[in-house]
């Protein structure tokens, strides 16, 4: 009876090492990912800084080339004004003779205002609007303006709407 309980204590003990050492392996895999996620994690922060300095400096460029613009652009208008004022002094205002400039006298119009009609094109929805109020059905709407029953449809509902 002691061999057996013997036997069976011995059995229960490697058991247990077994167990244990299985447990030890574990708890160093958990030691070993927890070093690669740290590791991992400064990677990824050295890299976002990184890019965030690509930024900043991509920034401070376009700051710069804002600035210049700017610069160019008001460097323009004081050039502009300074022409338009120089140009306003050279041409001072002079006296208005009541006779007419020989330049003048040939002088023709291009087009005679006068007779220009005013051209109005109708839209799509108008004439449908217009051909459904004469009485018109879909279908014969859709074959006036060669247009689909279910466009003409989609325009009268849309205008019935409004």
């Amino acid at each position: 009876m002691i061999y057996i309980l013997l036997m069976i204590s011995f059995i229960i003990h490697i058991i247990t090492f077994v167990i244990i050492r299985q447990m030890k392996v574990n708890h160093d895999k958990t030691r070993v990912n927890d070093s690669d996620i740290n590791e991992q994690i400064k990677n990824m922060e050295d890299t976002l800084a990184v890019y965030l300095v690509e930024l900043k400096e991509e920034n401070a460029n376009f700051v710069k080339q804002i600035e210049q613009l700017q610069q160019r652009k008001n460097e323009a208008n004081s050039t502009n004004n300074e022409q338009k004022q120089s140009f306003v002094e050279k041409t001072s205002p002079q006296p208005i003779s009541e006779t007419p400039d020989k330049s003048t006298n040939n002088f023709q119009p291009i087009t005679d205002v006068e007779n220009v009609e005013d051209v109005v094109e109708k839209s799509t929805t108008a004439t449908a609007l217009h051909l459904q109020e004469q009485g018109y059905t879909l279908e014969e709407i859709a074959k006036k303006l060669d247009k689909g029953k279910t466009e003409i449809a989609l325009l009268l509902k849309f205008q019935q709407k409004k």
